[in-house]
């Protein structure tokens, strides 16, 4: 590995982890403790799956990159906190479809607004060309 290599591999390590430090700091600030941020990014990933009309459990976890029992398990913990809903394919009952409730989807509202809050903060002092470079570079990540 060379220099330069060894350098973007501390930077991108650093990076993630003030992202996730922050992250937590601000949903525990702004909801508390009443979900983790796994919860969390499993209800934006409910929320996607809703849109596109993939939001049965098999895909939802693929969609995480868990297995489906896992999935249950989150899945388990949201329904107990009022976040999300099981309901059956009428048509085949070994189907079920995960949905966001009410306070779901406020909760993934809040999510929003503290990604924004982390972006906004994160670019704050690149210029528009710096801003630019690193849409390009991000982009092109394999990841």
């Amino acid at each position: 590995m060379d220099n330069l290599e060894e350098i973007l591999v501390e930077l991108l390590c650093k990076t993630y982890n003030k992202i996730i430090y922050h992250e937590e700091k601000i949903l525990k600030d702004m909801i508390g403790d009443s979900l983790s941020l796994k919860e969390f990014h499993t209800v934006d990933v409910i929320y996607d799956a809703m849109a596109q009309k993939t939001n049965t459990a098999s895909n939802i976890a693929k969609a995480l990159g868990i297995t489906q029992g896992t999935l249950t398990i989150n899945i388990d913990r949201l329904v107990s906190k009022g976040y999300v809903h099981k309901v059956k394919n009428e048509n085949d009952r070994r189907v079920t479809y995960i949905e966001l409730t009410a306070a779901g989807h406020q909760i993934r509202q809040k999510h929003n607004i503290i990604h924004k809050k982390l972006v906004e903060e994160s670019i704050r002092n690149l210029s528009t060309s710096e801003k630019v470079a690193l849409v390009n570079a991000i982009t092109k990540l394999d990841i």
